[in-house]
């Protein structure tokens, strides 16, 4: 089947290495040479001056490191009878500037060819990253057929032709996304791995906070985990449940919010249509339930609106760009109800692993796959969403002896 690429930019690759990547042998599970070729993109991204004014460029860079990669590798202690799939055709999100290349990364560990669709969206960080693959392959030649980095509209053919040659489509732009790609066929083989609408949340021990003597820390840390993506990511948290006394909790939120309110003010622009977004957020979640209470200021930068009760849902009226829903409980307990299957991160300050653990294992809820501390949420790992990248998008082979 012949298809036209003429609407297609080649941000890294050609059309012939594109038609060719079926024919590339796959390679071992962390192979040296995709390691080599990481350190060295990490080293180029290092030396950027571009790059250097982008947080999520440089974390991305600590996490190509050789000395990152072999602590990944570490979790992985016989990998000896897997290898990769074939061709991975990665659908990057469009409102996330760096998470093409992790998925790209997780694909050329595991072993693999990856053909992946970057944002739409001119992001700064993906020209950055991309013209520095572009200079670390030249470092790497043999590792070219393995990466071609594209972008195109929303287009059904193309979808077709590349869902038609690939052994696993990596499916990261929600649900939408999701029903559109799955209109393209995949060979019966191929596997499909879809990141589908999530939401997060916040825990805060009211009393841990009021402990805390770095509090301009805490608030950068939250700034990076909200401000960063606008909190358009999905591990972005848009509620913050506050546990502890009503005296601890109210101390904690004045101060909390005072803080990171004036860390954010230095760093973060308001646009004037996320602020009405912000206001019809609002309007459509007070008409939609009672006992909704909004509680911050007349400034728009952060818009805080209290809840008297949780439920299933709750996260249906999370917003973007500094839009927070805050509830106040007692008992860990009561955040069960936004614990369900589309629950993806929650980011914790102040929280006992003994005190998660007892929770997990008395309520099994069916959602929650990432527990991290406040400020991680951002941090990408192999293991997303309850997959495990290097050994879904890798197989096994039975050796019986």
């Amino acid at each position: 089947m012949q298809h036209n690429f003429e609407n297609t930019s080649f941000l890294v690759g050609n059309i012939t290495a594109l038609q060719q990547m079926n024919s590339v042998r796959v390679r071992s599970l962390f192979d040296e040479e995709i390691i080599d070729f990481l350190n060295s993109l990490a080293k180029r991204l290092f030396l950027n001056p571009l790059a250097k004014t982008y947080p999520d460029v440089i974390s991305f860079a600590f996490w190509c490191r050789k000395s990152s990669v072999l602590g990944m590798k570490q979790g992985y202690p016989d990998l000896s009878t897997r290898c990769g799939r074939g061709v991975a055709f990665h659908i990057a999100p469009s409102n996330v500037a760096v998470n093409f290349a992790y998925s790209l990364v997780a694909g050329l560990l595991s072993g693999n060819a990856n053909v992946v669709r970057v944002p739409s969206r001119d992001f700064q960080q993906v020209e950055i990253i991309c013209h520095e693959i572009k200079m670390a392959l030249q470092e790497h030649p043999q590792i070219s057929p393995y990466i071609c980095l594209i972008r195109y509209e929303r287009d059904k053919a193309t979808n077709d032709w590349l869902s038609a040659r690939c052994h696993s489509r990596l499916i990261w732009g929600g649900d939408a996304t999701i029903m559109a790609l799955r209109e393209s066929p995949m060979p019966a083989r191929s596997i499909d791995i879809a990141f589908a609408n999530r939401y997060s949340f916040a825990l805060v021990d009211a009393a841990h906070y009021l402990s805390v003597p770095d509090k301009r820390a805490v608030a950068e840390h939250f700034y990076n985990d909200t401000f960063l993506t606008d909190q358009n990511a999905c591990t972005s948290p848009g509620l913050i449940i506050w546990l502890g006394r009503d005296d601890e909790v109210n101390s904690a939120r004045a101060t909390f919010w005072a803080e990171f309110e004036a860390f954010s003010q230095e760093r973060y622009i308001l646009q004037e249509a996320v602020a009405i977004k912000k206001l019809t957020q609002f309007c459509l979640l007070s008409s939609a339930r009672e006992g909704v209470t909004k509680v911050s200021g007349d400034r728009n930068l952060v818009y805080r609106v209290q809840l008297d009760s949780l439920d299933e849902e709750t996260m249906s009226f999370t917003g973007a760009g500094g839009y927070f829903m805050e509830y106040l409980a007692h008992d860990i307990s009561e955040i069960y109800p936004v614990c369900d299957e589309r629950c993806q991160t929650i980011s914790v300050l102040g929280i006992t692993n003994n005190t998660l653990a007892a929770f997990l294992s008395q309520y099994h809820p069916k959602g929650v796959d990432r527990i991290v501390p406040m400020g991680k949420s951002m941090d990408f790992s192999l293991q997303w969403d309850g997959y495990d990248l290097i050994y879904t998008l890798s197989r096994t082979i039975n050796l019986t002896r």
